[in-house]
C-alpha cells in the first residue's frame, strides 16, 4: 500500500475535526417535569388564559431567588395563551416588595400564600414548585429553580398549553 499523500492527510484532519466539533454540539435539553393529570384546585382571581402557570415561590428560599429574573421575564413576555401566578410564602407584602425593589409586576399576579391554602391545595412540599394548569387541568409539574425564559422551556410550555387535555372525571362524549 502506498504510503499518503500530503493533501490525503488534509482531508482526513478536515474530517476527523468536523466530527468532533459536531460531538461537541448540542442542542438544549427538554426541561424536566412530572405529567399531571386531573382537575385543578380553583384559584380566586386566576388570570383568564387557557394556561396559567402556579409557582410557588418565597423571598427567603435560594433557589426562588435564583429563577426570579426569569420568571418575570416568561410573565411579561410569555407564549401566546400562557398567565403566570406566583404563590408567595412570605407572610408580608413588605418583604416581598424590598426584595423585588418594588411592587410586583403585575404580569406575575403574586398573591401571599399566608395560610398556605394554595400550597396545600396543590401538595406543594418544596420550593419553588410550579404547576401548569391547562382548562382547568393540571398538566405538569416543574420542582425546583427553572430557567423560565430559555428556548427550551418556552418550546415545551407552548406544547404543554396547546395540547388537548380532558378531565378524567366527565364522561367521554
Amino acid at each position: 500500500m502506498p504510503p499518503p499523500r500530503p493533501r490525503d492527510l488534509g482531508l482526513s484532519a478536515c474530517a476527523l475535526l468536523l466530527m468532533a466539533s459536531l460531538a461537541g454540539c448540542r442542542t438544549e435539553s427538554t426541561p424536566s417535569y412530572i405529567r399531571l393529570s386531573g382537575t385543578a384546585p380553583t384559584l380566586k382571581d386566576a388570570p383568564t388564559s387557557r394556561a396559567v402557570l402556579v409557582t410557588f415561590w418565597a423571598t427567603w428560599c435560594p433557589p426562588c431567588r435564583k429563577e426570579t429574573p426569569s420568571l418575570v421575564e416568561l410573565a411579561e413576555k410569555p407564549p401566546e395563551g400562557l398567565s403566570v401566578m406566583v404563590f408567595s410564602h412570605d407572610t408580608d407584602m413588605a418583604a416581598v416588595e424590598t426584595f423585588l425593589r418594588g411592587p410586583p409586576v403585575p404580569a406575575l399576579h403574586l398573591r401571599l400564600d399566608e395560610d398556605l391554602a394554595a400550597s396545600r391545595a396543590f401538595g406543594v412540599e418544596t420550593l419553588p414548585t410550579a404547576i401548569l394548569v391547562v382548562d382547568g387541568q393540571q398538566v405538569a409539574r416543574f420542582s425546583g429553580s427553572k430557567d423560565w425564559s430559555s428556548s427550551s422551556m418556552r418550546r415545551l410550555l407552548e406544547k404543554l398549553s396547546h395540547e388537548q387535555h380532558s378531565d378524567v372525571s366527565k364522561p367521554a362524549p
